[in-house]
């Protein structure tokens, strides 16, 4: 992975170096530079329970944070040649692992190869969401924030590799079809500490068509675990492996579900959107199918907007839930006191991935201007017992329970 960056990145410099003369003959503003951000207050979480809105952030035990949804990031575009063009994106926000490589978002050379058809090769934004070229840039968005139930479980944020893009205007609107594939991976933080995935191979596809008023999209994405770094997940991994199958007969089966390595993932989706006049609509559903039992899951949202004049205002109804229910080991009375406390861990790690509950969201975004928007936004969420994944908790979820979250932000972008 760092390897092919840093081939781009030399390559970047030395097409830069030899295009200056061809941009000074022409007097064309081949270089552009961009940027955006986001300045954001949240109250969330309790004294218990820790609130993040990726997995990527570190939780936050109550009170007001500035680092739950505060972006900045800056791009760099630049037209090499005719028909090859570069981009560069930086992005910096709360994570679990700060390095260059995390930092830089971005970093792939575009070619076009018909007026209808381009090809990029590099680093790019994982394309399976409406928002995806664009979730980390608050001001392109009516919300506070993603969709917490739609896009926390999809912690990549970029993929290495290539892809390719048709695109062409047809009797109804505007019709586009993407394919792509290579490896990615991220850094998150769970409930036993933090983790760092990889995966490959990645592949996918998406389709979707855009009228005047409408926009209609469907997602395919699949992907392997390569690997896993996190200390807790090998230790109950390697205690797993080495019971005797004497004193607990099912404990390699349990192994073989707790272990992800190999396994791949399957991810489908589709999303629809209007926006008329006042009224904006959006919704997304997504369905993941994997050997991993913690990975299967089913999410979606409904959101409403009403516009009055520079003031919007919203509410969204959002979901996700586990498509695995929760493990139950029930200790033999007779079980030795090392096995019957194995168990109590297998289980309780493996009931912390689960994923149940539900948000009912209200809120505002008001244009200021053409590049800045002022949003507030309140969550209220129902989270089910054992249904606390994309919570960290001190303690097993035991129980039915619900948080409120708040957040005010400032979204600008700038050219």
């Amino acid at each position: 992975m760092q390897r092919l960056i840093s081939s781009i990145l030399i390559g970047l410099t030395l097409l830069f170096s030899t295009s200056e003369l061809a941009a000074q003959e022409s007097k064309e503003p081949r270089f552009r530079l961009s940027g955006f951000g986001t300045l954001d207050v949240t109250t969330a979480g309790t004294k218990q329970i820790g609130y993040h809105n990726e997995f990527s952030h570190a939780p936050q035990y109550g009170g007001a944070s500035i680092f739950s949804g505060s972006v900045g990031g800056l791009q760099f575009d630049a037209d090499l040649l005719p028909k090859l063009s570069a981009t560069v994106q930086g992005v910096v926000k709360e994570r679990t692992k700060y390095d260059l490589f995390n930092f830089l978002d971005w970093a792939f050379l575009r070619y076009q190869v018909t007026p209808d058809t381009t090809i990029r090769a590099g680093r790019m934004g994982i394309d399976l969401f409406m928002l995806s070229e664009y979730r980390n840039v608050g001001f392109a968005y009516l919300w506070a924030r993603p969709v917490i139930e739609f896009y926390m479980p999809i912690s990549l944020s970029h993929f290495d590799g290539f892809d390719i893009k048709y695109s062409r205007r047809i009797a109804p609107g505007f019709l586009e079809f993407k394919a792509y594939g290579g490896q990615t991976g991220s850094d998150i933080t769970v409930s036993r500490g933090d983790l760092s995935l990889r995966e490959r191979p990645f592949f996918g596809a998406n389709a979707s068509l855009e009228t005047d008023h409408w926009k209609f999209r469907l997602t395919y994405a699949s992907a392997e675990v390569h690997a896993i770094r996190n200390q807790p997940y090998h230790q109950l991994l390697s205690a797993l492996n080495n019971v005797p199958a004497a004193l607990w007969p099912q404990a390699a089966e349990i192994a073989g579900h707790v272990s992800a390595e190999g396994k791949r993932s399957s991810y489908y989706s589709a999303g629809i959107a209007y926006d008329k006049n006042a009224w904006l609509v959006q919704s997304e559903f997504a369905w993941f199918s994997s050997k991993w039992p913690s990975v299967n899951l089913t999410n979606g949202y409904l959101s409403v907007g009403r516009r009055f004049g520079p003031v919007t205002w919203y509410s969204i109804g959002s979901y996700a839930k586990s498509l695995n229910s929760p493990l139950n080991l029930r200790a033999d009375p007779a079980t030795p006191a090392n096995i019957a406390k194995l168990q109590e861990i297998t289980q309780t790690a493996f009931n912390r991935t689960l994923i149940d509950q539900n948000t009912f969201s209200l809120g505002v975004r008001w244009d200021l201007n053409h590049q800045t928007a002022l949003k507030a936004q309140w969550d209220h969420t129902w989270v089910r017992k054992n249904g606390g994944g994309f919570l960290i908790t001190r303690e097993p979820l035991t129980h039915d329970t619900a948080l409120d979250t708040f957040s005010v932000n400032l979204n600008f972008i700038f050219k």
